[in-house]
């Protein structure tokens, strides 16, 4: 019994079908450099200003461990988000930007 051929087809293009690669510590190096230029510069910065660079910068805000400092209270937690002229934390405390004296990145 005679079998038949299976008709296989050229490729002649590259594909590149494979997720690209990124280099990790480089993208390491940029998150080190943008959260110590919010802490660095941060004495020269409003509480608005320091509250639109933590949201603005690459990665997730919730990330990273800051030190809310308000005349009432000392808080200790992650920023969920903005709202109107609010700043929710992921213990679901909701702080009046207006109250908050100073925010610090914690290590």
């Amino acid at each position: 019994m005679k079998k038949n051929k299976i008709f296989i087809n050229k490729i002649e293009r590259r594909i590149d079908n494979n997720q690209k690669s990124v280099n990790v510590i480089e993208n390491m190096e940029s998150y080190e450099q943008q959260k110590n230029d919010i802490t660095i510069n941060g004495n020269n910065l409003t509480v608005n200003e320091k509250i639109d660079a933590l949201l603005n910068r690459n990665g997730y805000v919730f990330n990273l461990n800051v030190k809310i400092i308000t005349d009432k209270k000392d808080y200790l937690t992650r920023i969920a988000g903005k709202v109107n002229n609010k700043l929710i934390t992921l213990d679901n405390d909701s702080i009046y930007i207006s109250d908050i004296k100073d925010i610090i990145i914690l290590e």
